[in-house]
């Protein structure tokens, strides 16, 4: 069975971009996890969540948001989540993952929001 499930990592000035493709789902990410679970919280602001190119998540894709989520709030760090795609918003509605972090439409404008330590979601992380 070929997986075209990916994870890619790129290390920018003040904060690292992690990008998802396909498919997160149960069955699908063990590997990701893992690799997610590896990276360092070594960065300035904070990670910028690239959803753009993902297909469909469930609660186990959720579930691992979540939980580098929490890696990452322990290092004071910030995370934005980038999705243009309207199904994956209504996923992201539905779940209640936009109450918890803040949701761009862009790489830019996630940027600026790890940047500034305004943005306060209606969930806190630890409520979810």
């Amino acid at each position: 069975m070929r997986k075209n499930n990916m994870i890619n990592f790129d290390s920018k000035t003040d904060y690292i971009s992690i990008a998802f493709t396909g498919n997160l789902e149960y069955g699908l990410i063990d590997e990701l996890k893992e690799e997610l679970h590896a990276i360092s919280v070594d960065t300035k602001h904070g990670y910028v969540i690239d959803m753009q190119k993902v297909t469909n998540i469930d609660s186990t894709g959720f579930g691992m948001i979540i939980n580098f989520a929490k890696k990452v709030t322990i290092a004071e760090k910030k995370i934005a989540i980038i999705v243009t795609d309207d199904f994956i918003r209504k996923l992201f509605a539905i779940s209640q993952c936009d109450k918890v972090f803040p949701i761009a439409k862009s790489e830019l404008q996630a940027q600026q929001m790890i940047k500034e330590k305004s943005w306060l979601g209606e969930l806190a992380l630890s409520e979810y």
